[in-house]
């Protein structure tokens, strides 16, 4: 386990994701929000079902946030779960989720770098990174991955989950703007929001997420782009069905240009 003392700082500074970040801005807010963290939004038991969580397993979820997986995965049979975060904000709400699922017993959360995880080798059967790659500056996300991969018992697997796709803002958004003379006007250069701009320093495709995890060390590597289709960025809502057309071709280089979420899966 790396020296979390010897790293560098954090490219996005753990201060920036604060309490309003993460009960109005994070995925799951608002399932958590209005049911005071007592419920769960529903990627959550979505996530640990495609991973095929098995009664008796050992979860750890890097970059846990709220801590919502944690409480999910004891429910869904977890022996223990363990999740790992950076943002004080986070292990303060997280704290209170699983006190609300009457989980503790079985679940906790640690601050920690992703990058420098204070748990044993060889722990998890399942691994668990949610929304958290794009956040990871790609030397941050190799070492994390490492991390992940050290603390995985042979044979673990592990899942990511990651949105919005850089393709969905480079590709299709700009291409929509350049051809059309009334979009270069009225559609804004820059189509991510003040969170996406200062928080997503390494936004994936289908290939690159890949590459990085293979990159780790991971075996049977799958990355596939998942069901979500994102167009809240869109100045003219007409727009918006040309990316649900493209999240409909079977094709994967061109359903990529609609679809805004990708799925990784792997083992050690």
């Amino acid at each position: 386990m790396p020296d979390d003392e010897l790293l560098p700082p954090p490219i996005v500074s753990p201060d920036l994701y604060d309490d309003n970040y993460f009960r109005h801005a994070c995925g799951g807010s608002e399932v958590w929000r209005e049911s005071g963290g007592t419920k769960a939004d529903g990627i959550y038991p979505g996530s640990l079902t495609r991973a095929r969580l098995q009664p008796g397993e050992v979860v750890v979820d890097i970059g846990t946030g709220r801590g919502e997986l944690l409480a999910v995965a004891v429910k869904m049979g977890a022996a223990r779960a363990v999740g790992v975060e950076y943002a004080s904000a986070a292990v303060e709400m997280a704290h209170r989720t699983l006190e609300a699922h009457g989980v503790t017993d079985r679940a906790k959360v640690i601050l920690a770098d992703a990058r420098a995880i204070p748990i044993d080798d060889e722990t998890a059967d399942l691994v668990t990174m949610l929304d958290v790659v794009e956040h990871l500056a790609p030397e941050e996300l190799a070492g994390t991955l490492r991390e992940a991969r050290r603390v995985m018992k042979p044979g673990g697997r592990i899942l990511i989950h990651t949105f919005p796709t850089r393709t969905i803002y480079d590709w299709t958004y700009r291409w929509q703007r350049a051809l059309s003379p009334t979009k270069r006007k009225t559609w804004p250069a820059q189509p991510r929001n003040n969170y996406e701009l200062t928080m997503h320093v390494n936004e994936q495709t289908v290939w690159s997420l890949g590459k990085s995890m293979r990159a780790a060390g991971f075996t049977n590597v799958k990355t596939e782009l998942g069901e979500w289709v994102y167009t809240s960025m869109l100045p003219d809502q007409r727009a918006c069905r040309l990316y649900h057309r493209l999240a409909r071709v079977p094709f994967t280089p061109i359903k990529a240009l609609g679809v805004s979420n990708l799925w990784g899966s792997a083992t050690r």
